[in-house]
């Protein structure tokens, strides 16, 4: 029994949730170094922020995960050309040119 494909609005979820996934994690790369106060807290969300502005190896790990996650998400979940191309209707198959040579 052959499987049905999924319909076109679970891969655009998936697309889109890893792509804004990546966003936010470039957002909170590039916004933690502005948001810290230099002080050491002990928990929360501020403890967290204060990793992300003191530590370059999570930055750059986290901003490669981030590229990873868009690559994913392109390569993976991308919307097929149906629902790109909304508004153009499909060409009919060309036949293919006679043959030239004469073959069994």
């Amino acid at each position: 029994m052959p499987i049905p494909l999924p319909s076109g609005w679970f891969p655009r979820l998936l697309f889109r949730f890893c792509f804004l996934s990546a966003v936010l994690l470039v957002g909170v790369v590039l916004l933690a170094p502005l948001l810290d106060d230099g002080t050491s807290p002990t928990e929360g969300v501020g403890r967290m922020l204060g990793l992300f502005a003191r530590d370059a190896t999570l930055r750059r790990t986290a901003v490669a995960s981030a590229v990873g996650l868009a690559v994913s998400a392109v390569v993976f979940f991308r919307p097929s050309s149906r629902f790109l191309s909304r508004g153009r209707q499909p060409q009919p198959p060309q036949a293919p040119p006679p043959p030239t040579i004469a073959g069994a």
